[in-house]
């Protein structure tokens, strides 16, 4: 068996393909930066993002629920352990409280919020401060 050893350094070719792969990653980063910087970025009213988290984390606390009610601005919904989960407008935010505690925070940059009980499910009207309206039907049951 013979084993090969090589001592004489790097060759051109090995020279050429590290300078090729820094070539690429230098050319790259300038639009990785710019979607992070994008995704990120501090806007007026409600980050598209967010509101996505929002939108999947209340759908499933409404399909969850046991019962639904509407009073006002605030909706409230019983889950299946006998909690009241309820979801308001409070100064430029939305939040959610259980059993009248507690304080997340669900959305920012939110200027006004509406919530309209609807046959199975909620309705969801919202206003950012760059004044974008978004209106979010959940149901409690997925309609094919």
């Amino acid at each position: 068996m013979f084993i090969i050893r090589k001592e004489q350094g790097f060759t051109l070719l090995e020279v050429m393909i590290s300078f090729s792969l820094v070539l690429l990653l230098t050319a790259l980063f300038p639009i990785l930066m710019k979607s992070i910087y994008h995704l990120t970025e501090k806007k007026d009213g409600i980050h598209p993002l967010e509101l996505e988290v929002f939108i999947q984390q209340t759908a499933r606390e409404v399909r969850n629920a046991s019962e639904i009610s509407v009073n006002g601005s605030v909706v409230k919904l019983t889950n299946q352990i006998g909690q009241l989960v309820s979801f308001e407008h409070y100064e430029d935010k939305l939040r959610r409280r259980v059993d009248g505690k507690g304080h997340e925070l669900m959305l920012h940059g939110v200027m006004s919020a509406a919530f309209e009980e609807v046959s199975g499910g909620v309705m969801i009207k919202l206003k950012g401060r760059d004044e974008n309206q978004y209106e979010i039907l959940i149901r409690r049951i997925p309609v094919p």
